[in-house]
Order: C-alpha cells, then sequence, then structure tokens
C-alpha cells in the first residue's frame, strides 16, 4: 500500500514540476528567487511589458536582499541592493514563500501591514506577473 502512495505522490509532483516549467520546486525564499529567474528567462515578453526594477527585501530567517531589473531583456537579478529600483517590496522571508507558492492573499500580507510597497505603486500592482 505504501509504495501506491509513494507512486501517487511522484507521479503528482511530475506534472506539477512540469506545469511549473519543469524545476524542483524550493521552499526557501532563496529557492523561490531562483524560481522566479527561471521563469522569467523562459518568458523574456514579461520584461517588455513589466518594464520595472524591482527591490525586494526579504526579513527573518532565511532573508535577504535581491532585484529584478525588468527594463532588460533577458531580465537581469542580482543579490543586493539595486538604487535604480522604482519598487520595494518589504516582506518576511515566510510570507514571501507562501505568496509566490500562491498560499497567500497579496492583499491581506499588505492590509496586516506584512507586505510593504515602497516606491511606484503602479509598479507593485503588476507584481504578480512575475511571481
Amino acid at each position: 500500500m505504501t509504495g501506491d502512495v509513494d507512486s501517487e505522490r511522484h507521479d503528482r509532483q511530475a506534472i506539477y514540476m512540469a506545469i511549473r516549467g519543469g524545476y524542483e520546486m524550493s521552499e526557501t525564499a532563496r529557492g523561490k528567487i531562483t524560481e522566479i529567474t527561471q521563469r522569467l528567462s523562459n518568458h523574456p515578453d514579461v520584461s517588455e511589458k513589466v518594464n520595472t526594477i524591482y527591490q525586494f527585501v526579504l526579513n527573518g530567517e532565511g532573508g535577504g536582499e535581491w532585484w529584478f531589473d525588468l527594463t532588460k531583456v533577458p531580465v537581469e537579478t542580482g543579490e543586493g541592493i539595486n538604487d535604480d529600483a522604482a519598487c520595494t517590496i518589504t516582506i518576511d522571508a515566510s510570507d514571501f514563500v507562501a505568496l509566490v507558492n500562491k498560499d497567500a492573499n497579496p492583499v491581506k500580507l499588505f492590509m496586516s501591514g506584512k507586505l510593504k510597497i515602497g516606491g511606484d505603486i503602479s509598479a507593485a500592482m503588476k507584481i504578480q506577473s512575475i511571481l
């Protein structure tokens, strides 16, 4: 019986990975940043539509600072601070993981003060296209 459950779980993971672009999902903020970077590399048209530099400040365990320059094709990303960022998103690393996994509602996070937006608010409205 255990073999059937393991086989079924493996099948679900394979389908999920195929849908999400064929790479294994990571449950860390750094892993999610890597996933976003890979997804953006596979879809350069997103850079042309969004055309913004985002700064992410992820607080708490596993956090850090990363940026995405969607004014460039292909997108450029890096760790640290990008002084040219038009929009800064500040959030706890665990909430960021939940947000990217679609397990957290961005409006609720914002309204509760767990998600802070600095800079260009209209750019923040486009953020869903990269998450």
